[in-house]
């Protein structure tokens, strides 16, 4: 049985990756201020401590899922943020290339501005805010240290949350329980994609060599915040007619209007895990709920 390592494994993706690549492999999970056993504490930051583990591990492959996701804090820390999105992802990359370690890096849809939807893996980026422009500069480092690493791209995501605000997609929740009337983003149209996707996905590629570069995976469903928050709206029992859109773009930091990514190479090789958003968001809300009961 191979070995995976997991960066980030305290976050909503990385607990989704810990529990489902754990069927099939033995799996190092590590975090940083969160992370309790079995869990191991791991700062990224400090490069003798991650060679040292690595050293001590020996993992097979390393999944990169940490890093600072929220785009106004990236815009309010650029140093923090560069310093995880991008310094600890070039060294990882490189540190697993010279130990012959299979590396994927969690990258995300915001390195493309959204003007020419749906992107292809080929497709030349253009971010429009820092923490698009981290996650590019991360990738440019990942194909300048080696052709055989591989670059997931990934969408908004959603799944089994420790508290609503955990995820874009749920914080939509609180938003309704909190205030109904509050206005929602009516303008940028997003592709929410479960966790569990991700990590089946994940787990298809680790058994398949042959997938490297970039890959795309993404929900098929097209929504903005407005209509997710009506679809929510009516599993909260929150009345929909008081759930209002708003024309504008919302947030400190600039979003891109459309970031659709053409899951083409995942196809050819016949991967595609996918699920009915409804379906799926009305479990988790109703899982997270009945354990805050």
């Amino acid at each position: 049985m191979s070995t995976v390592m997991i960066t980030g494994a305290t976050g909503l993706l990385g607990r989704a990756l810990c529990q489902k690549i754990s069927h099939h492999h033995t799996v190092i999970g590590c975090g940083f201020s969160r992370a309790v056993a079995p869990l191991h504490q791991l700062d990224l930051g400090d490069q003798t401590a991650v060679l040292s583990f690595l050293d001590t591990h020996q993992p097979d492959y390393l999944i990169h899922a940490a890093a600072e996701r929220r785009p106004e804090y990236c815009e309010r820390d650029h140093q923090g943020t560069l310093a995880l999105n991008v310094a600890a992802t070039e060294f990882l990359a490189k540190t697993c290339r010279q130990r012959g370690i299979r590396f994927f890096f969690i990258s995300t849809d915001y390195v493309f501005d959204g003007t020419s939807p749906p992107y292809l893996e080929s497709d030349p980026t253009h971010p429009i805010n820092f923490y698009g422009e981290t996650k590019q500069a991360a990738e440019r480092a990942i194909i300048a240290d080696s052709e055989l690493h591989t670059i997931v791209r990934v969408p908004v995501l959603y799944g089994e949350v420790t508290t609503l605000e955990e995820s874009a997609v749920t914080i939509i929740a609180q938003q309704l329980l909190d205030s109904p009337s509050a206005s929602h983003d009516h303008w940028a149209i997003r592709y929410p994609t479960h966790v569990d996707d991700i990590a089946l996905t994940l787990n298809d590629i680790i058994a398949n060599p042959d997938v490297t570069g970039i890959i795309h995976i993404s929900g098929n469903q097209a929504f903005t915040k407005y209509e997710m928050a009506t679809i929510m709206a009516q599993i909260l029992d929150v009345p929909s007619y008081l759930v209002t859109s708003q024309a504008t773009p919302s947030g400190d930091a600039k979003r891109p209007k459309n970031c659709a990514l053409k899951d083409t190479r995942l196809l050819q090789y016949g991967i595609n895990h996918q699920r009915d958003f409804a379906t799926a968001v009305a479990d988790v809300l109703s899982t997270h709920m009945l354990r805050c009961q």
